[in-house]
């Protein structure tokens, strides 16, 4: 039998190492085999993956299909802008929404959302004059400081005219329709109608002037303040059932 006390100290040392490396060799393997296991897991090769890895998968996966309806919403709107069924007072407002809409795509989307809520099913029309306008309104400060008429033409009559007063609140159309109830009410008390007479016909060269501007062929458009968009008058509202009461 060889004595380790023969060996030469290099070769004692050698065994030494080995001896303390034998003990750990079988957990060397486990640990490289786990490993393994978790890298081929990480790779999708093998073994279950993590529930936190599928629920980021799935929120991965919403937040591009997410992506893709505002992307093709704005595309949509876009388009809309362009055509002959959108035009605005001031013709740099045009290109300056069609630049806004593509930056602030998840802010349009909120709006068409509300809509949606609000309203139910809507056409597209009907829902690009909802959710333009209001998109400019919510970015005035972008615009010009004068006031801004938005109008939408529908394919089959008519449209809507949207008013939205200057950068300091004030509104000729607001204007003359308080003026216009104002009067009535004079009217009503004194018998005297010069001054409504004057404030119709006056009302009815702005009203004229828009339906000019904004080449309505099919039928006049509606005309809308900004705050009274969102009831959205010429959508029609279902009707709620009567009831009968009768006694016995």
């Amino acid at each position: 039998m060889t004595s380790i006390s023969g060996l030469e100290p290099a070769a004692l040392l050698i065994l030494q190492q080995s001896a303390l490396s034998a003990a750990p060799a079988e957990e060397s393997k486990e640990t490289d085999a786990k490993r393994t296991d978790l890298v081929q897991v990480a790779n999708g090769i093998s073994g279950e993956p993590a529930k936190e890895t599928i629920r980021a998968a799935f929120a991965i996966n919403a937040a591009f299909v997410e992506m893709d309806e505002k992307s093709q919403l704005v595309s949509d709107a876009i388009d809309f802008i362009n055509s002959d069924q959108f035009k605005i007072s001031d013709p740099i407002a045009k290109n300056m929404l069609k630049g806004l809409l593509a930056e602030k795509g998840w802010q349009f989307a909120q709006l068409v959302n509300q809509q949606y809520e609000a309203h139910g099913g809507l056409s597209r029309e009907s829902l690009f004059a909802l959710a333009l306008p209001q998109m400019i309104n919510k970015n005035r400060d972008l615009f010009t400081d004068d006031e801004l008429y938005v109008g939408i033409k529908f394919k089959e009559k008519g449209g809507v005219v949207v008013l939205i007063p200057d950068k300091d609140g004030n509104s000729t159309y607001r204007d003359l329709t308080r003026a216009l109830k104002e009067e009535e009410v004079v009217a009503a008390q004194t018998g005297n109608r010069e001054a409504l007479q004057q404030l119709q016909e006056e009302y009815g060269k702005f009203v004229a002037s828009i339906n000019l501007a904004f080449d309505y062929e099919k039928g006049p458009p509606m005309l809308l303040d900004i705050d009274d968009l969102p009831y959205a008058p010429w959508i029609s509202k279902p009707s709620l059932p009567s009831t009968q009461s009768g006694g016995k």
